[in-house]
């Protein structure tokens, strides 16, 4: 694929770059103050929160379900055969299918309808399909999932697939997604079989990711099960973070780091320059950033909890929440234009998945328009937008979070640590986002 995540660059901001960095910095540390001052009180209680049962009705149909679950199916068998059959070149869909329309559409489609991935997954709909057919109860298997084991196969898989992407030899070449899918196939269905369908949730790390960038959509349910409606950060704050959450997240965020680090020519330029080989400096490299995101963020909410005197207060689980407005914006920084370019051209592609001249759906004449490159400007502007707006989102979760479980009148102080990383963050990101 074309790395065309990288349109906007430095000389493109509307002012100097220095300039960028710093109000961004103090953009981050400005919100804080005016919520300390302000907000001495949780707003994520549900006040607004709009029950919708008619929708839910449609929604939870048989038929509007078995839909969705047959469009996944669908999907699904025609990226396989474009894999098993396809061309070994950048004309197979199969690279933007994976890479683009899932990876990086997964947040997209998450925001705008919820948590869909589940329906959409085909291992999940034929998991379903077999159990019916052997009259097996789904939710159970030989074994019972043990109850500590949250997301962590999930976290494994994740960090798997972002190694994939971005720092294994060949990644753009059949072989290598073959065995990258052959092994996320055999993961979920020997799961399935052992643990039933809860597997999913614990180990697809599709799954996982789709789920927490739902909580920043405006749909969400209630304790009935009821589709409502309410602001983001209504919705941000009920997530109930199962164990491994803190180390999935931070992969999701240092991994997005790392790619913006990796396609600077300072990057290339190091990293040839290293006597190892250039994939050992960069898997050392990724584990760091991913290790470096995880310590200051569990350093800084332990720091917060000490400061005020209560362990509950410096709990990384329950602010972990305000981490996913910080990835939002990491990923619309990074990957805007490869999703709209890329998008398009998947799209265009998708009618033909043997590279025979076919054009199946109609696509295969499209042409691709690369109207927004002419606007490098504007895409670098809504890049550092996107990554300031992520991290005063996270101040306004962390703060709301902390308002409702600090000692009375000790928000502020408790989030003094978490706030002077989240500067930290800023700065870092616009420099990785922006590198030369």
């Amino acid at each position: 694929m074309v790395p065309l995540h990288g349109i906007g660059g430095r000389q493109d901001l509307p002012v100097p770059f220095e300039i960028v960095v710093v109000g961004a910095m103090l953009a981050v540390l400005a919100s804080f103050v005016v919520l300390s001052l302000t907000w001495r009180a949780t707003r994520s209680a549900g006040r607004g929160t709009v029950a919708l049962p008619r929708l839910t009705r449609l929604v939870d149909s048989a038929a509007v379900r078995w839909m969705v679950r047959v469009l996944g199916l669908a999907a699904g068998a025609w990226a396989a055969w474009a894999l098993l059959a396809g061309a070994d070149n950048l004309t197979n869909p199969i690279f933007g299918f994976v890479y683009v329309w899932v990876w990086i559409g997964l947040v997209p489609l998450s925001l705008l309808l919820g948590r869909v991935w589940p329906l959409l997954n085909p291992l999940r709909t034929l998991h379903l399909l077999v159990c019916r057919a052997l009259r097996i109860d789904p939710d159970h298997g030989a074994l019972d999932l043990p109850p500590g084991v949250g997301v962590w196969p999930a976290v494994a898989g994740l960090f798997g697939f972002v190694y994939l992407e971005l720092v294994a030899p060949d990644r753009t070449t059949i072989h290598m997604l073959l065995l990258g899918a052959a092994l996320y196939i055999a993961v979920l269905t020997c799961g399935s079989v052992l643990f039933g369908r809860r597997w999913f949730a614990a180990a697809d790390p599709f799954e996982v990711y789709a789920t927490f960038m739902a909580h920043l959509s405006v749909w969400g349910r209630n304790g009935a099960g009821v589709l409502t409606a309410s602001s983001p950060l209504v919705n941000l704050s009920r997530l109930v973070p199962p164990s491994g959450t803190v180390a999935f997240v931070t992969v999701l965020i240092g991994s997005t780091a790392f790619d913006g680090l990796s396609n600077s020519t300072a990057w290339i330029g190091w990293i040839q320059a290293q006597p190892t080989r250039p994939i050992v400096a960069a898997s050392i490299t990724l584990v760091a950033l991913v290790a470096l995101t995880a310590a200051t963020f569990v350093v800084a909410s332990r720091t917060g909890g000490r400061i005020v005197r209560s362990p509950l207060a410096g709990e990384p689980r329950l602010f972990v929440h305000a981490l996913l407005p910080i990835a939002l914006g990491y990923v619309t920084a990074h990957y805007l234009t490869l999703f709209v370019f890329e998008g398009q051209r998947t799209l265009t592609l998708w009618s033909d998945p043997l590279s025979r001249g076919w054009d199946v759906f109609g696509t295969a004449a499209l042409d691709v328009s690369y109207a927004l490159a002419a606007y490098p400007a504007l895409i670098a502007t809504v890049q550092a937008g996107a990554v300031v707006a992520g991290h005063v989102g996270g101040i306004v979760a962390a703060h709301d979070r902390a308002v409702e479980i600090s000692p009375t009148g000790r928000a502020a102080t408790n989030q003094v640590p978490m706030v002077a990383v989240m500067i930290g963050y800023t700065g870092l990101a616009l420099l990785l986002l922006f590198a030369e």
